[in-house]
């Protein structure tokens, strides 16, 4: 008996261990294939420092939102002066966060529910096509989301009956929750919701002061640091990509990234024009797929939830996730209203932790059910698994598919050192400076100053002028836009047309460069 009890446990350890390793392997998979994009140009930018101290300077003077998440560009810092600046080498510290968040979520599942929930939670976070895609950028959500997972693991001793001595997993709790409000301002969003949902669910006042008082203290420094910076009581003097959308389309957009990622259905640059209807609808299969699988899930885990009332089970923790998860939802929500901000996916990276956990919940089973509700379970088993392919699907998008690129520096400054000569001369009307010098051209000159004016309509003056003047009359211009989108249709055209002529453009994802010799006398 228990030469049979040790192989299934060693069957399951090297099933965890696989499953691990496969996870390693996504996250590290093509890795450096795609330029790095716009935003990960202002990692590098706000990470471009000497020494330590001017990195802590540095950041709380960084003139966007970046400077409500601070942590992350101190310790690229540190990163890049070990390991160096190249694409594999800035992304690979994501890489490495993700995992051990994989890891943190699996031990997490395992103390509160037991192996088989700790193995699908293990499945659902290693193949999340959300989780792996921010696991290969330069920007903050990978380490913002391995904190997280620390914050959950050691609070979930509130969560184990006949938990013994919990004192280091409060204080380890308290630091990491203060840590993780330094790393990013969202994070307030999840330890609100954990601070509600355990004071709500176990209404222990005594336990709930224990854990919090200690919390809130440590967590007293970085919510006065945040608090502090320029614009913090003024959302609207921060620089932010403001709703361009409906709020229902962003919450549609967030709750679709989180299950599935970006790369599954339509792609953010396919949504950007008139005809997005119809576009939605050319991949109906897959959204209709997607609906029907989160709906199973939900409905499973309403009846799961509904089973632990009628069983006198009001503090289970399925109640207490389900409550973390719906908390800081709306939290985050209101953040978007409040601040008009563009909410998308990463900024609501949170929900994903207390969701891979509770998700197995679906198809949990408990002595004594009726062969029904058997079958029930089963049928969310199979949604669960058909949520797994999805993102698998999702994820094959993601490496191989070009629709679903970033903006791609790297070909586009290729392309201007290949076609460059003693008589061209290019600019940038949009664009991220730091990345052009990355990939080696320091020659393309600044137009952003003129690129805003013409985002904004201000036309005092023709921009074949202004960019005459700027490139010294040269007789063949360049002009480089990153995000066309952010321009009127036809208008640099149009603009230039009094003193150029338009030969050609040539695209790359998210790039549009025109090329214009001058109009001859």
């Amino acid at each position: 008996m228990i030469k049979i009890i040790n192989q299934r446990s060693s069957r399951y350890y090297i099933s965890v261990l696989i499953v691990i390793f496969l996870g390693v392997f996504l996250r590290f998979f093509m890795l450096s294939n795609q330029s790095l994009w716009y935003d990960e140009g202002l990692s590098l930018t706000n990470s471009d420092v000497s020494t330590l101290q001017e990195s802590i300077s540095r950041v709380r003077h960084i003139g966007n939102s970046d400077k409500f998440q601070p942590l992350y560009f101190i310790v690229l810092f540190l990163w890049r002066q070990v390991f160096g600046e190249s694409e594999f080498a800035l992304r690979s510290l994501s890489a490495i966060l993700g995992i051990g968040s994989t890891i943190l979520i699996f031990f997490t599942a395992l103390r509160i529910y037991g192996k088989k929930h700790a193995l699908w939670s293990l499945l659902i976070v290693t193949f999340s096509s959300f989780c792996v895609y921010y696991s290969q950028e330069a920007r903050i959500y990978a380490l913002a989301m391995f904190i997280g997972s620390l914050q959950l693991y050691f609070f979930s001793a509130v969560l184990v009956k006949d938990e013994g001595n919990q004192g280091i997993s409060k204080w380890l709790f308290s630091i990491f929750t203060a840590i993780g409000i330094f790393a990013n301002i969202n994070f307030l969003f999840s330890t609100v919701a954990l601070c509600l949902s355990q004071i709500f669910i176990y209404r222990n006042l005594r336990q709930w002061l224990q854990w919090w008082i200690p919390a809130g203290f440590l967590s007293l420094p970085p919510i006065l640091y945040l608090l502090t910076l320029p614009g913090a009581t003024d959302p609207e003097s921060v620089p932010i990509s403001r709703l361009g959308f409906p709020i229902i389309q962003n919450i549609i957009f967030v709750l679709n990234g989180i299950l599935v990622g970006t790369t599954y259905g339509p792609s953010t640059e396919q949504l950007r024009g008139d005809d997005k209807v119809q576009v939605v609808l050319r991949y109906w299969p897959q959204i209709l797929l997607l609906v029907i699988v989160s709906t199973v899930i939900v409905l499973a885990l309403i009846k799961v939830l509904l089973r632990h009332k009628k069983n006198n089970r009001d503090q289970h923790p399925d109640y207490f996730f389900a409550s973390v998860i719906v908390m800081a939802f709306l939290l985050g929500l209101l953040l978007a209203i409040v601040t008009k901000l563009n909410w998308v996916p990463r900024h609501s990276y949170y929900l994903w932790l207390p969701l891979a956990i509770l998700i197995p919940s679906a198809f949990s089973q408990r002595p004594g059910i009726s062969s029904k509700r058997y079958g029930v379970s089963q049928f969310a088993q199979i949604a669960v698994i058909s949520l797994i392919v999805l993102n698998i699907y999702s994820l094959y998008n993601y490496y191989f598919n070009d629709d679903y690129r970033k903006d791609d520096y790297r070909s586009a400054v290729q392309y201007m050192i290949k076609n460059r000569s003693p008589s061209t001369q290019s600019v940038y009307l949009f664009a991220n400076p730091r990345l052009f010098s990355y990939y080696g051209d320091t020659l393309t000159r600044d137009g952003r100053d003129l690129g805003n004016q013409l985002r904004k309509g201000i036309t005092n003056g023709s921009l074949g002028e202004k960019i005459e003047k700027l490139t010294n009359n040269a007789d063949i211009v360049f002009i480089v836009v990153n995000r066309e989108h952010l321009f009127p249709k036809g208008l640099i055209e149009k603009q230039m047309s009094d003193l150029y002529n338009l030969d050609y453009e040539v695209s790359f994802p998210y790039f549009k460069i025109y090329r214009f010799p001058r109009k001859k006398n």
